[in-house]
């Protein structure tokens, strides 16, 4: 089967497999070693997939693997609608579609009867698509990729100490570029005001059980004795998760673009961390230490 022949049956594919990290929730994703590619995985067949995922797992990175379908999407419901042909969702599709959005620039495909093949999502997508991504929020997918990297490895029981610190500078590398995004509530009467008082709006404020928010430890809380965090602010680099986040009252919700260095100056006293996208890489690190690190590396005194 030739490269453009497995293009189109993945462009096309009713059915595939994903492998998924069990510690993030989303698509795993690895450095392909040939081109560098940044990559998500599928399969055609199950088999193939659940033999990816032990190799993984036994390599020590916890994966296993998600079915793609095609769906029916809802049906609108009320005494005005017209009926109408009942649309469907490939969710094939729609995980091609946000890969770039991840930051990745590639997916390995196998198909059931060929050997698989590391695919650019240049050659994958449609033009407009990755006009339309142009437009988003782009700075963002490079913290999103290496946060995904940090906290992959990062919850390894196997750790080389170096990749860690690897990891860590280039996620704080991309993180002090960039602000991420914040949604808030505004106080009643305060919504279409130009400049929010953060001080006075609901913010996104995850209470920790033992170990820390969602129940897991603070990544960068090394030391001995240190408490867990008692309650975090949620930010987000990617408008899906934060969409799902606030989707019982995302009516109210105004979304801000958050400098990690302005953290202080409104955040309650209680709250002494921040946790990155707390519904999948779930990031959590104190802000003393976030605003230190970024400070020395915008080389603000």
């Amino acid at each position: 089967m030739t490269r453009e022949e497995k293009i189109e049956r993945l462009r096309n594919l009713p059915k595939a497999y994903i492998l998924y990290s069990l510690f993030t929730r989303i698509p795993f994703i690895e450095c392909e070693q040939t081109m560098f590619y940044d990559q998500a995985y599928m399969f055609e067949k199950k088999e193939d997939a659940e033999e990816a995922a032990k190799r993984f797992f036994d390599g020590g990175d916890p994966v296993g693997i998600t079915e793609l379908n095609v769906l029916p999407m809802p049906e609108p419901t009320g005494d005005n609608v017209v009926p109408m042909k009942r649309l469907m969702r490939n969710q094939v599709r729609e995980h091609l579609t946000k890969f770039p959005l991840m930051g990745l620039n590639a997916v390995f495909f196998k198909p059931a009867e060929d050997a698989g093949e590391s695919l650019p999502l240049d050659e994958i997508l449609p033009p407009e698509v990755k006009e339309s991504i142009e437009k988003e929020k782009k700075d963002l997918t490079g913290v999103q990729l290496t946060g995904i990297y940090f906290a992959q490895y990062l919850r390894r029981q196997q750790k080389d100490p170096a990749i860690v610190r690897e990891r860590f500078e280039e996620f704080y590398a991309n993180l002090a570029r960039v602000k991420l995004l914040l949604p808030v509530i505004p106080e009643e009467g305060h919504k279409d005001d130009p400049a929010l008082d953060l001080r006075r709006c609901m913010l996104p404020i995850y209470t920790s059980q033992p170990g820390g928010p969602n129940g897991q430890a603070p990544e960068n809380a090394g030391a001995e004795g240190q408490k867990p965090p008692t309650s975090a602010l949620g930010l987000f680099t990617n408008m899906d998760e934060l969409v799902v986040h606030s989707r019982n009252r995302i009516q109210d919700v105004r979304v801000v673009q958050a400098d990690v260095l302005d953290l202080p100056k409104y955040l309650p006293e209680n709250v002494e961390y921040v946790v990155i996208d707390p519904l999948s890489m779930s990031l959590t690190l104190k802000v003393e230490d976030v605003v230190k690190i970024v400070r020395e590396i915008r080389g603000i005194s």
